[in-house]
């Protein structure tokens, strides 16, 4: 049913037990799951660090390859995984954008990453489910729900 499966990551828990149902799914079905890490360029992310412009660049990249890396290594044997790093100015957009070019069946994501705090959904997470057409399976956390 789910022949194309994209999971974002920021290097999160959240979007490691997003990769982890996605890995459920894919394994039960056959699918490939995508692993795509977005580097943010957007001037508000960019203008956070005293850092200059190529050396941010760098380890920002550095650290996106990384994360894809690292949700790959977890893939149970059987499952086909691909990964892809890109760079965007508005990260809900290039993931949409990805989740289109390689005809995603479905998106995998956590329901909060590194800057969620509070609401139900992480900011990124609500701006993919508002502007895609590809069916969002949105994972959360547990501790989140006890909480309550």
């Amino acid at each position: 049913m789910y022949g194309r499966i994209l999971v974002p990551t920021d290097g999160s828990e959240a979007s490691a037990r997003a990769a982890e149902e996605a890995f459920a799914i894919a394994a039960e079905g056959g699918g490939t799951v995508h692993v795509l890490a977005v580097v943010d360029e957007s001037p508000s992310s960019l203008l956070l660090t005293g850092e200059s412009m190529g050396p941010l660049m760098e380890r920002l990249n550095e650290e996106a390859e990384g994360n894809v890396e690292a949700i790959a290594a977890d893939a149970p044997a059987g499952v086909d995984v691909e990964t892809e790093v890109i760079r965007g100015t508005a990260v809900y957009r290039a993931i949409v954008g990805y989740a289109e070019e390689v005809g995603a069946d479905l998106i995998v994501m956590g329901s909060t990453g590194r800057g969620g705090v509070g609401g139900i959904l992480g900011s990124t997470t609500q701006r993919v489910t508002e502007h895609t057409g590809v069916p969002v399976l949105v994972v959360s956390d547990p501790a989140e729900l006890e909480e309550e």
